[in-house]
């Protein structure tokens, strides 16, 4: 009868210490799950898409709570300063990935791994049993980083040798164009060249005739305030013509020309502000006009350059638009060229919570969770394992297909001062010579200033 009543009695004596959750645990799993409040600051990125990768992190981990916040980008370096002389900064920002050299000295290196520890409460007929589990989860190393992801990441993440961050995505430039405006011009086939971009453009724009101005535009091309990213359209059409734009150290070389001999960034900078130039027959664009998305969304705006966010703005904002998307246009076509655009998820130096951080950091950008948010935002991917299985998808296509090709060119700490640099470049290059018979010199010294400009700000 004793040993009958044995078994009985283990299982009574155990209950208490399965049941009662933390009490059965050591002090050391204790103290693995103390409750962790992480602050997470983005921008761009789909913070709905973030949400559900973010509610699946917490589901092993219950102990860590995130605040997810979407900032303005104009307003995240501003909030970050105040919040990290209150110590009370965000554990993880999102940074642009040209401004990854400015944000350097708020961030914190990735280390080699971190500890991550999950939490789980199993239910049973003999009551409920916590199962606390810490394993080591090593961090991509450099090998790694190059090797998995497209070379314009590790161009823009790793500094001094450490990593900075990962991105969960990276964007780059394609042509929107709104068919109903080719039909209606007669041009049955969207651009294949830059030369029949051209004639596209002179066909679709139209002008009021009595005071000669502009009612519908071919393209948003010319300017640079009223544009969106048109400094990544003169860096791509400069890197086209074989002219570089910037060196490996981000210096900014395309004012360098031989002594006596005309540069041939003079004839990228006509071919650009052509578009804006009234004099010339491909005019279509002015200074005074909307923004580019907002006369693309109007449907006044034949052809437009944007990245992948752009998409489902333009679809929300006006679902009547028959809109189409093409890859960049090439001016070699075995030479393709497009730029990197993206953001860069980083930890802060003064978070008080690295390894927490990080672990989300790694299970965002760096997981099976890195394509569940790919294929719920409909971003391209920085990850090479996915970007095949982007190529049939539609809407990605454009994008997809141009990504290994996509670099960065800028990596000074001032972007907003280079970006103001090449919209003087582009207003000066309207303006006629200040002294007759020497155009090209001033086309030299415009060149020159814009060049100076931004490699003040390395």
């Amino acid at each position: 009868m004793l040993k009958k009543l044995l078994p009985i009695l283990a299982v009574v004596i155990t209950l208490p210490l399965v049941g009662l959750g933390c009490k059965g645990l050591s002090k050391e799993q204790v103290a693995a799950t103390a409750p962790v409040i992480l602050e997470y600051w983005t921008v761009f990125d789909d913070v709905d898409a973030m949400q559900v990768q973010i509610d699946k992190f917490k589901a092993d981990r219950p102990y860590i709570t995130v605040n997810l916040k979407q900032l303005q980008a104009s307003e995240l370096y501003p909030r970050l300063l105040e919040a990290l002389a209150e110590d009370r900064g965000p554990d993880i920002i999102s940074v642009r990935n040209r401004w990854m050299s400015f944000y350097k000295p708020k961030l914190d290196p990735m280390p080699a791994s971190v500890p991550d520890t999950t939490k789980r409460v199993v239910k049973s007929t003999l009551g409920t049993e916590t199962i606390v589990n810490t394993v080591t989860q090593n961090m991509p190393n450099l090998v790694q980083l190059d090797r998995e992801y497209v070379q314009a990441v590790k161009n823009d993440v790793v500094m001094d040798e450490k990593i900075y961050g990962l991105p969960l995505s990276l964007e780059n430039m394609a042509i929107y164009y709104n068919k109903d405006l080719l039909d209606r011009a007669g041009i049955a086939e969207p651009p294949k060249t830059w030369d029949d971009f051209q004639i596209a453009v002179k066909k679709i724009t139209k002008f009021d005739k009595t005071s000669g101005k502009i009612l519908q535009s071919g393209t948003a091309l010319g300017t640079g305030s009223n544009i969106s990213g048109f400094e990544d359209i003169i860096y791509i059409l400069f890197k086209q013509s074989g002219i570089n734009f910037v060196n490996k150290n981000g210096q900014a070389t395309f004012a360098t020309v031989a002594q006596n001999q005309e540069n041939p960034a003079m004839s990228v900078m006509d071919f650009y502000t052509d578009f804006a130039n009234p004099s010339r027959d491909t005019y279509s664009w002015n200074d005074a006009m909307d923004p580019s998305l907002e006369k693309f969304v109007n449907g006044s705006l034949a052809f437009f350059f944007g990245y992948s966010y752009h998409l489902p703005a333009i679809k929300a904002r006006a679902p009547q638009l028959n809109v189409v998307v093409l890859p960049m246009l090439q001016l070699n076509p075995e030479q393709p060229v497009n730029v990197a655009n993206y953001w860069v998820q980083s930890v802060t130096d003064k978070s008080k919570h690295k390894n927490e951080a990080w672990a989300l950091v790694n299970f965002l950008a760096h997981s099976k969770a890195t394509k569940e948010y790919l294929d719920q935002s409909g971003r391209p991917s920085a990850l090479r394992a996915y970007i095949a299985g982007q190529l049939d998808n539609n809407d990605l296509y454009p994008f997809a297909s141009q990504i290994l090709i996509s670099d960065s060119w800028y990596k000074g700490k001032d972007y907003d001062a280079a970006v103001r640099a090449l919209g003087d470049m582009s207003r000066e290059w309207l303006l006629p010579a200040s002294q007759p018979g020497r155009e090209m010199q001033w086309r030299q010294d415009i060149l020159n200033r814009a060049a100076a400009k931004i490699n003040q700000t390395l």
